[in-house]
């Protein structure tokens, strides 16, 4: 009896088991197969080796290089994560590119703290830098720090004429195109100082004269 028994229950469980499989199998033909739209990554042909090699971290330059492509595409978040990820490691920290770059990508997003930050750390580490000057400005002007952009404005002058007095920039068409954009620039400052005059209360003071 027990054996009967026993050879029945697995009879129905293996009933169960073939009616599971038909109703799955039924549901795959009837449901729409999304996988198929995906594209199909090519089989390796050592899954145990590939899978135990970890994956290793950009280098600072290439983390760098990836931000300028990201910037050069228009796409200035991941630009940013780039520049973010190379300032992690030390060797960011003997150049103001990085600083620099991530205080331009800063302002194409319109977040003018974080440039004014980023551009304020690259002159940090190079106080002649006169792209930061230039950036440092146009996020200052933005802020309504108008004096102050003026100042950034004037230096960044200084820092190109320094450059050619030197031959430390042997590239004079590069300097001549940021002289002329550090002109408007400082032409766009000295507007909105004019327009911030007029627009300031007059207070009048009263004079004692005596006789």
């Amino acid at each position: 009896m027990e054996a009967a028994s026993r050879i029945r229950r697995e009879a129905e469980e293996r009933s169960v088991a073939h009616q599971d499989l038909a109703s799955w199998m039924d549901s795959l033909q009837t449901k729409p197969r999304v996988e198929k739209t995906k594209p199909r990554k090519p089989k390796s042909t050592n899954n145990a080796s590939h899978a135990s090699q970890p994956t290793h971290p950009l280098s600072c330059e290439d983390e760098r290089v990836a931000g300028n492509a990201f910037f050069g595409q228009g796409k200035y978040e991941d630009a940013i994560q780039c520049y973010t990820r190379c300032l992690s490691k030390s060797d960011a920290l003997a150049s103001p590119l990085v600083y620099s770059n991530r205080s331009m990508a800063h302002l194409k997003l319109k977040n003018w703290s974080q440039a004014e930050a980023d551009a304020t750390s690259a002159l940090e580490i190079d106080h002649l830098h006169a792209k930061s000057y230039q950036r440092r400005c146009v996020a200052r002007l933005s802020l309504g720090k108008l004096r102050a952009a003026m100042g950034d404005a004037c230096a960044a002058t200084d820092c190109c004429m320094i450059a050619v007095e030197d031959g430390t920039d042997a590239d004079a068409s590069a300097i001549s195109s940021s002289l002329t954009e550090i002109e408007r620039l400082q032409s766009r400052v000295e507007k909105a100082l004019a327009e911030a005059t007029k627009r300031a209360p007059r207070r009048k003071i009263p004079v004692c004269i005596k006789t």
